[in-house]
């Protein structure tokens, strides 16, 4: 199948980083369906319930991976919402952990601001950061957008983009996808579940 080309190079970076983090979305999907089909609600409250039944751990758990560079991906707790119920209606709660992502972000944005010229791994030194410096010197500010609704690491660019000098009303502007994202990313999940 031939790859469709779009009008430029930073929508071909956004179209396909999109398709991924959709793929991504499916699979957590498909691991999710079979956990409730292979299992028994018994079983998975013996694996996960400590954790499941404990909204200020998965809180926390949450913030810590929304703040060091997005470890466990964030639809996981989107699930999580939706089968507790634990922070209130699923909508008003996918606001919440929205919130709480857009505010990581913002806290990296200010690290990197700090940071600037202070530490050389913020320079591209860093094994893991190198790739984001490179996209980051590339797409500027377009690349918070395309990490802030796809699988590319929210808080590593949002970390470069205050490093890099970025606009503050720039970068909390162009941010404001990620809460476009929760929301996307939830009624996809709850039309699954519907």
């Amino acid at each position: 199948m031939k790859w469709i080309r779009f009008s430029n190079e930073k929508t071909d970076f956004l179209v396909k980083n999109i398709l991924k983090g959709f793929f991504f979305l499916a699979v957590l999907v498909l691991i999710f369906y079979l956990l409730r089909k292979g299992t028994t609600e018994e079983d998975r409250m013996l694996w996960f319930g400590s954790i499941y039944n404990n909204p200020m751990l998965v809180l926390a758990v949450f913030v810590g991976s929304e703040i060091i560079f997005g470890i466990i991906p964030p639809e996981i707790f989107m699930l999580w919402s939706m089968e507790t119920g634990y922070l209130g209606p699923y909508f008003l709660s996918i606001g919440t952990l929205s919130l709480i992502s857009y505010a990581a972000g913002f806290l990296n944005f200010t690290i990197g601001k700090f940071l600037k010229g202070k530490v050389s791994w913020l320079n591209g030194d860093n094994k893991y950061l190198k790739k984001y410096h490179k996209m980051f010197d590339q797409y500027g500010g377009y690349l918070v957008i395309v990490a802030s609704v796809t699988p590319i690491p929210f808080s590593a660019v949002s970390l470069l983009a205050g490093a890099g000098g970025l606009d503050k009303t720039k970068y909390l502007l162009n941010s404001l996808f990620r809460i476009l994202r929760y929301f996307v990313y939830a009624y996809i999940l709850w039309q699954i579940e519907v």
